[in-house]
């Protein structure tokens, strides 16, 4: 994790705004990393910093993605889950102009495979709360920003970690299967028929995945391989 905030990050900030075609009016949000590793039981943060000369409030938001490495994700709350392994603290934060502050990822339970989630972190912009008497807390509708959304990783500990793969021929194509607790990374892929996958794929324990193709080659974790179907 980087201790200071560049310039490249700003200027990044600064277009995704401008190409979103919405401004924080209450203030210029910057996240900080963009992805999280979380081994074991170990905790991690992330931290919020207001660039802008208003206070910025926000609202945060955890889910998990049930199926990593596919398009388009399937997410589920941390409030739905029966047993969550990982949570985050604060809910929600103010942020003063040039304020920092951290969100704490709190590990529940040491998962035992490769977890990914995206922590939500989106700046409210528009909330009225008027008196007590009223019936109406909330007169005004509630808008929201930008949100920037942190890739987090939840790896089992260190000696529990396992890797390894296997493949299956199928009539609609090669399965790929991580036979391990970690993702598998396959790159530098060359397949028949060409253009039938990209050439960098992550398998992810749980997930296996059949690709059009009746030839593979590449490397698996750094080792190669050839595969062929009939």
């Amino acid at each position: 994790m980087k201790p200071i905030i560049s310039p490249q990050h700003i200027t990044l900030a600064s277009a995704l705004l401008a190409m979103s075609g919405l401004t924080l009016a209450d203030g210029q949000l910057m996240v900080m990393p963009a992805r999280s590793t979380v081994e074991g039981t170990q905790n991690r943060t992330v931290q919020v910093s207001n660039l802008g000369d208003k206070p910025l409030y926000l609202k945060i938001d955890m889910v998990r993605i049930e199926n990593p490495g596919e398009k388009p994700e399937r997410k589920t709350p941390i409030g739905d889950l029966s047993v969550p392994e990982m949570m985050a603290n604060p809910a929600k934060l103010t942020l003063g102009p040039g304020q920092k502050r951290d969100i704490n990822l709190v590990v529940l339970k040491a998962p035992t495979k490769e977890t990914l989630y995206r922590l939500y972190i989106v700046p409210i912009n528009s909330i009225k709360v008027v008196g007590e008497n009223s019936k109406e807390k909330i007169k005004a509708p509630i808008t929201f920003g930008i949100a920037y959304g942190v890739l987090v990783n939840h790896l089992p500990s260190s000696g529990s970690q396992t890797h390894g793969w296997a493949h299956q021929c199928q009539s609609s194509g090669l399965q790929l299967t991580s036979t391990g607790n970690m993702h598998t990374l396959f790159s530098g892929l060359q397949v028949v028929p060409a253009g039938n996958m990209p050439n960098e794929q992550k398998i992810f324990p749980g997930l296996p995945r059949v690709f059009p193709v009746k030839a593979l080659k590449g490397q698996a974790d750094g080792k190669p391989f050839d595969l062929r179907c009939p």
